[in-house]
């Protein structure tokens, strides 16, 4: 039983070349891509593209899944701030149901807006996992660790980020992979690097850290180690591991050759940035050195959504503004962070619609209102679609969503359960 595509316009490639195709999908794999018509056989999912754009599914390479439970709970604060006084103490009330139900809610919303995976950071990990499992996501998942020194506690840490890697590497016929993900230079200390990255070799996992997220880490890492936060983890050897570095908001020139030169991918996560105060991260100059730039949300009780849609619309338009350059980030090159460039950084076998590659699609009707008329479908996408385009959400060859219709979770259910839960943490 396959699902044959007929008469859409697809994303191909990367890059990409758009254009009208049939495409077959058989098991978790696209198998043709045709320019002239398949035909379907009788036990295949037939789908009409008419008007309809199909893309690699959206990868939100940086999320903190459970947080969904605390959107609007403590807005309006600088990072530090929110940080210390509202996200952490209500944190430590959270317990592995919170983080299961929260984790399926974040799931629901990502699913809605055409993310077929992620790549998560934070605490209670079977519990997110086994939402991830039930979902049909695909998925990075990785303990957060907070540790100064290497003492019990931090043995503690990295003991309980190694059973994360153990319990979920390869879970879900390889549809969950795991990486090592201390908090950020600020919270974890030198040793505490050193285990990580040693961690991180024994079991081929990448790190997904914080890093350079606003003016203040930086002037303390100057002031503790008289390096940026990028020269210090360099120095520490941490990027001879792959590594995924989300923000890098305040990156000097020497910083962004430093990124290049190891190959380290960093998630740009415009909305959280912006709404926290901490600034825009300066992609295009980036991108310009070679470094390999994705897209994610951060956790919804920064943002405070999970649509990547949303937020590779804002990309293109912030480094637009703040450089003064219209022709910065231009709509395909926001649709390839978002997707071709986000598995790359979170090492998916995922990202680009071609045959034999693992069937992650998202499809999203144009003929809505505000999409009409279409003159070049990927501006269409970036600059007037909205989430309520998405129609189709296909992971491993497996339908997410079809026709606007949860397949894989009573979205009802959770939310539900979801508000139940938010009433212990008004109090």
């Amino acid at each position: 039983m396959g699902i044959v595509f007929t008469g859409i316009t697809a994303a191909l490639g990367d890059p990409f070349t758009v254009k009208r195709v049939d495409i077959r999908i058989e098991g978790n794999t696209i198998t043709t891509i045709s320019d002239s018509p398949l035909s379907p056989r009788p036990q295949d999912t037939r789908i009409d593209g008419d008007g309809k754009l199909a893309i690699p599914g959206f990868i939100n390479a940086h999320t903190h899944l459970p947080m969904v439970l605390f959107r609007g709970l403590a807005d309006d604060l600088p990072l530090t701030q929110w940080l210390t006084e509202k996200l952490w103490p209500v944190e430590k009330r959270l317990t592995a149901d919170d983080a299961y139900w929260g984790a399926l809610l974040g799931l629901v919303e990502m699913i809605r807006s055409g993310t077929t995976a992620c790549s998560d950071m934070y605490f209670h990990v079977d519990a997110i996992g086994k939402a991830v499992l039930e979902s049909g996501m695909r998925a990075v998942l990785a303990y957060g660790i907070i540790a100064s020194r290497l003492d019990n506690h931090g043995k503690s840490e990295l003991a309980r980020a190694e059973d994360a890697i153990t319990a979920w590497n390869g879970a879900g016929d390889g549809r969950i992979t795991a990486a090592v993900a201390p908090h950020a230079p600020y919270t974890c200390g030198k040793s505490v690097w050193q285990s990580v990255v040693t961690l991180a070799r024994r079991y081929g996992v990448p790190i997904h850290t914080h890093l350079a997220e606003t003016r203040t880490e930086v002037a303390d890492c100057y002031v503790r180690y008289r390096k940026s936060p990028v020269e210090l983890l360099a120095a520490w050897d941490v990027f001879s591991v792959p590594t995924i570095a989300a923000h890098c908001v305040h990156v000097t020139p020497s910083d962004i050759a430093v990124l290049a030169e190891h190959n380290v991918s960093v998630v740009h996560c415009p909305k959280s940035n912006a709404k926290l105060g901490s600034g825009v991260a300066p992609i295009a100059r980036m991108r310009a050195a070679g470094v390999n730039v994705a897209v994610g949300t951060d956790g919804a009780a920064s943002n405070n959504r999970l649509d990547m849609l949303s937020e590779l619309r804002f990309a293109a338009l912030t480094a637009k503004a703040v450089n003064e350059d219209a022709t910065l980030v231009p709509a395909a090159d926001a649709v390839r962070m978002a997707t071709t460039a986000g598995a790359a950084a979170v090492r998916i076998p995922a990202g680009v619609i071609a045959v034999g590659n693992r069937a992650d699609i998202a499809v999203l009707d144009l003929s809505q209102v505000e999409t009409v008329p279409v003159y070049d479908p990927l501006s269409s996408l970036v600059y007037a679609a909205g989430r309520e385009a998405v129609c189709d959400v296909i992971v491993d060859g497996k339908f997410l969503m079809r026709d606007r219709a949860l397949t894989t979770i009573d979205e009802d259910r959770v939310k539900y359960e979801t508000k139940r839960i938010a009433v212990s943490y008004k109090t």
